[in-house]
């Protein structure tokens, strides 16, 4: 009995250029990078021309509200805690030093509070309605000049530190 040969292991098995399946790799190839194509642009978020707009208004009105509200709140709480009426600056007469500049701390730190919390959640607020956080407050990259700055002010602060505590332990017997 004779064996017969159907196919040859001889040679290289890679595909010609005009074959079949070059030519599916090809179209393949394409098929990807105009996917990718059409994924960075599905990516980057669409803009209407309102949209700084309305990132405005929403930012002033939120920041206008939340301040209103925390002084309201730290003028409550000072006469509940103290039972006097909320010191005024520059009042010399009647109020102690002491009470405008707690009041001034409290209320300060109140309306800082507000400020921040409402502006988070504008932000949380736009990004959800929009799909895409404001222009203003996407992430920018450092320069060399602002990294260069920021180093710079970094320096002058430690040294000021640095001489303030000297000065500090001389005072001090």
């Amino acid at each position: 009995m004779g064996w017969v040969v159907l196919f040859s292991c001889e040679g290289d098995f890679t595909s010609l250029p005009w074959h079949s399946h070059s030519m599916a790799a090809k179209d393949a190839k394409k098929a990807i990078a105009k996917g990718k194509k059409a994924a960075e642009e599905a990516a980057e978020p669409r803009r209407g021309p309102g949209g700084a707009a309305v990132w405005r208004v929403l930012s002033i009105g939120s920041s206008v509200i939340a301040t209103k509200l925390a002084t309201d709140a730290a003028q409550k709480t000072w006469k509940l805690a103290t039972g006097r009426p909320v010191p005024i600056k520059g009042d010399y007469e009647h109020e102690r030093t002491r009470d405008v500049i707690l009041f001034t701390a409290l209320s300060s730190m109140l309306v800082s509070a507000a400020r921040i919390a409402a502006e988070r959640g504008a932000v949380t607020y736009y990004r959800n309605s929009s799909g895409h956080l404001p222009k203003r407050l996407e992430d920018q990259q450092v320069t060399p000049t602002d990294r260069k700055a920021h180093l710079k002010l970094d320096r002058a602060k430690r040294r000021s530190e640095f001489l303030l505590r000297r000065a500090i332990d001389r005072a001090t017997p």
